[in-house]
This record gives structure tokens, C-alpha cells and sequence, in this order.
């Protein structure tokens, strides 16, 4: 997409609009919307340029390019008023700037990845020229669905961990593992890249050094990614030598330049025991989650756009989840967990899991401003990062709430 006065977004000031206006007229980048621009036209016109090769609108300004400024819009009317009434929400920025004395914003609506973007009244529009219409080929509709699929091909390959091989020489004591990976879509897509540098990988060690129980770990830095390990795992033929695993048979984080994340947390129990303490799911998810937002920074929150996000469990051998809580070495703690799986084997029978699934089944749930409204829960850095970390499996196989504080 093109730059105004080819100058990088973060560095525009109020003259560059001002020499922008004098140079260009509307086009099929560029929109001009005045003070009393309805709501749903203004969401047309983001459909559209993200629907096509993304641009710029300038909120403020007539026609005729005169600048009469903004007293009804402000930054975050818009930004409500595309989360409201645009699916699935594009990628933008705003900035205000002042000009002539009056409020004028620009609006950057990249070239969307997920279209069709679809208005809260059922329109899909392109950009045809400096207008904006309704799309009513059906080539082009398969066009942009067809795009929208090469985008989810590239969040599978991205995210999604390859499957253990069952005929490797897997550990005994291994019943199964979770993967949990999210994609992330930032209006500054590699700003992890750009702050390695500023990354403490003294304090992530240190933390994990002083989590309690937590012996075996590793930081590592691979290409553009992190790579975090916890825990030791190994095996051995019936000799007694010890086997070289297979990559992936760790519980194990892999954070990339752009935020995303793929993960794997292993099932596992004592030999000769077909029980898996699932008191560990949680507890790992909380070093991840806590690892991230060291890693990420503080500014996260206010650059992140959305999120593609799955969770898969694969079961290799049956066996049945036990919440013990090892990991915390308290034996009021496990004596809890014990009685909190005898209460359930009670009420519904001695939970065995036999098989796995995904969630969501196909596709990805979408994590975007508007799943904090639907859930009722105030968008802030802390509830993203714990919303990303969340995983429906941290209570496998039981039916009422667990807490060992019962």
C-alpha cells in the first residue's frame, strides 16, 4: 500500500497532510469524508478499501478537499463503530492531527487478509475507481474467498505443531499432549523483531530458576523465534541406552517475531500408572503466559488487532486425568486433588479419556476487540495475554468446577 509523502506511518506529522491534500485527489486509495458522514457510509468505505488493496481515509475533509474538521467523530468512535458493524474486524490505525486549527483524522485500512469483510447490514463493497460498490460478481466474491483460505493455509503452517510419530520411541509414561497456538495480526506486524535487543532473557531465566519445583528448563534463541522448554524428558531401550526423542516430545513455547505462539504440553504420569495429573496444564500455561508478556512488552495491547487461535488434544494411550498437583510439592495441596477425583469417580463413574479433539473443530476462533464484549470482560494487556493462554482443556475430563480450595 502506498505511504503518504512515502513517509513510514509513525512518522507523519500534520504538514505531511497538508502537502497530501495539495497533491492527490480521491481515488481508489484515497476517500475524503466529512464531519456528517453516517456511520454505516463510513464502514462502506473501510469494507471496501479492505476488501481491495487497503488505503487511506481522511475524516474531516470535503470533497472539494477543504478541511472543516471533526467535532462528532473522535478516535474511538471510530474504532467502536467499525468493531460494532464490520466482520471480521480489518487491520487499521488512526491518527489525529491538527490542521488549520481543526481536528482531521486519518484512517490506514490495510489490504484485508481475512475478506470478505462484510458490514453488520450484509454489504460487501470493492473499490472500483475513487467509489465504493457493492460486489455482485461472483468471480470476484470466489476471488476473495479464495484468499481468505491461502490466509488460513498460511495460520495452519504457521501455528499447528506436527503430530508425533506412534511408532517413534516414545517414553511409556506419555498418554497424550495438548498443542495451543495463536496467530497474531499487529498494526506493526514485526515490532518483537525490532526490540530483541531490549528483551531481558536474564529475568525470564531467573523466573523460571525461582518458580517452585521447576528443575529443568531452557531459554533459547532460534532464528527470529524464542523458544522456551520445561521439564526433562527421556527414554530407553530395553538395554538401558538412552534414545534421542523426536522433536516435539516436550512441553515446550515457541514465540515468534510477530507475536504468535504455538505450544505443546505433554500428558504424562508415573510408570506402570495409567493417571495423568492434569494439575500441570494449568501450571504450565502459567509459565508460558507469564513468559509471553515478559517477551512481548508493554505497548502489546494497543498494537495487537486479532488473533487466529486453535487447541488440539491428542490422545496416544487411554488413562485417567488426575488433579494432584505435584508440581507444587504440598501434600495438603495433593491430598485436595485426590479427593476432588474421588468426588467425581463417585457422582459420574471413573473418568477415562479415550480419544481427543480439536477446538474449534475446523478453522480458528477469532480473537479481536469484539470476543472481550461478547465475554464481558474489559480489553486490557493482562486479559489479552490471558485470553490467548486460555485453554478448555485445563479441567480434561471433569464436570464440576475444580478448585482445591474446597
Amino acid at each position: 500500500m502506498m505511504n503518504i509523502n512515502n513517509k513510514s506511518w509513525e512518522k507523519l506529522r500534520a504538514t505531511d497532510i497538508v502537502k497530501f491534500l495539495s497533491d492527490i485527489e480521491e481515488s481508489i486509495f484515497v476517500e475524503f469524508k466529512s464531519d456528517d458522514e453516517a456511520p454505516n457510509k463510513l464502514v462502506k468505505e473501510i469494507s471496501a478499501l479492505a476488501n481491495t488493496y487497503g488505503g487511506y481515509i481522511l475524516l474531516g475533509v470535503g470533497d472539494d478537499k477543504s478541511v472543516g474538521g471533526c467535532t462528532k467523530w473522535s478516535e474511538q468512535r471510530i474504532h467502536t463503530v467499525v468493531h460494532d458493524s464490520l466482520f471480521p474486524a480489518p487491520n487499521l490505525d488512526v491518527k489525529k492531527f491538527v490542521i488549520e486549527g481543526k481536528k482531521v483524522y486519518v484512517i490506514k485500512i490495510e489490504e484485508g487478509s481475512m475478506p470478505p469483510y462484510v458490514t453488520n447490514k450484509g454489504g460487501i463493497y470493492h473499490r472500483i475507481g475513487s467509489g465504493s460498490t457493492p460486489i455482485q460478481d461472483s468471480g470476484k466474491l470466489t476471488e476473495l474467498y479464495n484468499k481468505r483460505q491461502d490466509y488460513i493455509s498460511r495460520v495452519r503452517n504457521k501455528i499447528e505443531i506436527p503430530p508425533l510419530e506412534k511408532d517413534a520411541d516414545l517414553p511409556n509414561n506419555i498418554f497424550g499432549y495438548i498443542d495451543l497456538g495463536f496467530a497474531v495480526t499487529c498494526k506493526e506486524p514485526t515490532f518483537i523483531q525490532r526490540h530483541y535487543d531490549d528483551i531481558d532473557y536474564g529475568a525470564v531465566s531467573e523466573y523460571l530458576k525461582s518458580t517452585v519445583g521447576l528443575k529443568n528448563y531452557s531459554v533459547s534463541h532460534v532464528g527470529y523465534s524464542t523458544f522456551i522448554t520445561i521439564g526433562g524428558i527421556s527414554a530407553q531401550r530395553e538395554q538401558g541406552s538412552n534414545v534421542a526423542l523426536q522433536a516435539g516430545i516436550h512441553n515446550y513455547m515457541e514465540v515468534m517475531c510477530d507475536g504468535s505462539v504455538k505450544l505443546r504440553i505433554l500428558l504424562w504420569g508415573r510408570n506402570g500408572v495409567a493417571k495423568a495429573d492434569i494439575g500441570y496444564i494449568a501450571g504450565i500455561l502459567g509459565f508460558f503466559q507469564k513468559i509471553y508478556g515478559m517477551l512481548i512488552g508493554e505497548n502489546f495491547s494497543k498494537i495487537y488487532v486479532y488473533a487466529h487461535k486453535y487447541e488440539r488434544l491428542t490422545v496416544l494411550k487411554q488413562f485417567n486425568p488426575l488433579f494432584s498437583m505435584e508440581m507444587l510439592h504440598d501434600p495438603k495441596t495433593e491430598e485436595k486433588g485426590r479427593k476432588l477425583y474421588s468426588r467425581h469417580c463417585e457422582k459420574y463413574g471413573n473418568t477415562l479419556l479415550v480419544a481427543g479433539n480439536r477446538l474449534p473443530a475446523n478453522d480458528y476462533i477469532l480473537i479481536d476487540r469484539r470476543w472481550f464484549n461478547e465475554i464481558k470482560e474489559k480489553y486490557t494487556q493482562g486479559s489479552l495475554i490471558q485470553e490467548l493462554f486460555y485453554s478448555e482443556y485445563t479441567d480434561l475430563g471433569y464436570i464440576d468446577p475444580l478448585t482445591v480450595d474446597s
